[in-house]
Parts: C-alpha cells; structure tokens; sequence
C-alpha cells in the first residue's frame, strides 16, 4: 500500500516534536535564513560555546505490506505483516544514497527517517498524540552501505527487525528512544565547543558540494552533447526532407512559452533569495551557510543536537 503522506507533512511533523520533546536533549533545526538568536520573530536555540552534534536527517514515505507474500518475506526475510519499506532511490537517477553515504563520517550524524504509517488517518492520529517521533524508524546511510548497482534499493522494517533489500541482508534501526540514548552518549565523548568544530565540518561540506556540483556538471554536459547529436540529426532528416519536395528550411527564433513567461515575470516582480554569505569567522554564518548545503546538495535537514541547560 503505498503512502498518502508526503515528505514534507511528515518531515514538518516529525521536526517539531524533536524540537518540542527530546528528553534531556535540545534539537535545533538550523535554516539557511538563520537570524540572531533572540530577534523578533525567530532566533535558534543553539549555544555555540557548548558541545554539540551536527545532525541530518532526510525524511521518507513508507510503503505498508499488509501480506505474508510480500517480497521480503519472499525473499527470506524475517519480518511479520505489516511492516513498512521505504525506496532508496537508484543511483541510475539520482546519486542521493551515495552523497548520504559519503557525509556520514564523524563528526556528522546522518539519517533515514521514516514513519511507521502511510494513511492520512494514521498520521493525524500520530500528530494530534504527539507519537510521530514514537512511530518512526531511523537507519543511517552508513549501516546501510554502498549497492554496487544502479537499482532501487529498499529498506524494510516491522518493529523488530530491519532488512537492506534486494537480497535481504539484516540491519539496525533505531526507535527514537534508541536514538535520544546515541546522542547522549556521543556528546559525552566530544566536549568540544560547537563553535570550535564549525569551521572543519564547514570546510568538509564546501569540499562536498564542490564534489557533487562538479558531478552533476559533468552530467549536464554529457546531456547537452547527447541533446546537440539529436538536434543534428534532426536537422539534416528536415533538410533532406526539403531537398526532396523542394521547399525551403527556414529557422525562426521560437516563441518563449507561458510558463517561461509566467516566471520571468515573477522575477522581475519579486527579487530572489540571496544565498547566505558566511564570513570564517562568524558561526551563525558558518551555520547558515551549512544548512544551505544540507538541503540544496543533500536534501536533509540539519539539526544541533546539545544536552538541555
């Protein structure tokens, strides 16, 4: 049964009870519109001075599998109905899993976040309760690991047990209790001040980005030269056509459609969102800078996680 529940509703859901209720820790979600802490209207509740974890998490939609025929358990998996799979998505697409897989290194904490329902029912339930954080699972890239192709992935979990599909091979995924427990313990082992490790993790998410925007260059250009080969051909099937009938080729400019239209006009009403700008020495500009990479190159959402005053 696939999810009535979109990625956003969910991720918004889930945000707000981590900030709301983490026990004895504090998760601050981070913006690239960070503003001075204590400002009209918003402000972060994060204390640079103190230890801290920078933490991503990208949200998914699960599939329910209702049936003891579905293809896990087909597969030799050990799971009962229902349990619940989200896709990781084919490296033939998009190189998502791999960019996750890559950032989750010390002192990054990254995720799969992924609800336990799929009925829009079922989520006002988990809101209106405040259970949302209770009925999730969480799996990190890195315990998942590489594919070595270029097929959709799943990860498939009942409560119990977790399984890396195709081939089922067993993995672990964390309850947000199991979750609240990791932090704790690893801010424990780090006492370095958040202020103090910003500019590294900085450095090391620019050197992403720099990687994953030269690959996706690399991409566009092999399209363009695969888009011009096409156009070639075309070109000469119209002129042949034309040399057979006689008629002329002519090349008048093409009329710009609607919806270009439509957003060049919005953009000379509306000016666009300037990019946050991070001086070396400005942490709240080296945070914002951060969360900018989070969700434009990774698409997830970074989290301070620090133990409460």
């Amino acid at each position: 049964m696939r999810s009535l529940i979109s990625e956003f509703s969910y991720g918004f859901a889930l945000t707000h009870e981590l900030v709301q209720a983490m026990g004895s820790l504090s998760a601050a979600p981070i913006f690239p519109s960070l503003i001075d802490e204590g400002a009209a209207g918003g402000g972060y509740d994060v204390k640079l001075e103190k230890p801290g974890l920078p933490v991503y998490i990208q949200f998914k939609r699960s599939e329910c599998v209702t049936r003891k025929s579905g293809r896990e358990i087909k597969n030799g998996a050990d799971l009962s109905p229902p349990y619940y799979r989200f896709a990781v998505t084919a490296s033939a697409d998009s190189d998502q899993h791999d960019m996750l897989l890559g950032w989750d290194v010390a002192p990054n904490e990254v995720f799969y976040a992924a609800p336990m329902f799929h009925t829009k029912p079922e989520f006002d339930d988990a809101f209106m309760k405040g259970e949302v954080r209770q009925r999730s699972f969480f799996v990190r890239p890195r315990i998942i690991g590489s594919f070595g192709d270029d097929k959709t992935h799943h990860i498939s979990f009942d409560g119990r047990k977790c399984y890396k599909m195709s081939e089922p091979a067993e993995i672990k995924a964390l309850g947000v209790a199991d979750l609240e427990q990791y932090f704790i313990d690893e801010l424990k082992k780090n006492e370095q001040s958040l202020e103090k490790q910003l500019p590294d993790v900085l450095n090391s998410a620019r050197s992403l980005r720099s990687a994953i925007r030269k690959r996706e260059a690399d991409e566009q250009e092999k399209d363009e030269v695969r888009q011009s080969q096409r156009s070639i051909l075309t070109t000469t099937q119209v002129t042949r056509l034309a040399v057979t009938d006689g008629s002329k080729v002519s090349s008048e400019e093409q009329e710009i459609s609607r919806a270009d239209e439509f957003v060049r006009l919005q953009r000379a009403a509306i000016p666009p969102v300037p990019l946050p700008m991070a001086a070396v020495d400005d942490p709240k500009g080296q945070l914002a800078e951060l969360a900018d990479i989070s969700i434009r190159d990774i698409n997830a959402q970074l989290y301070i996680i620090q133990t409460r005053e």
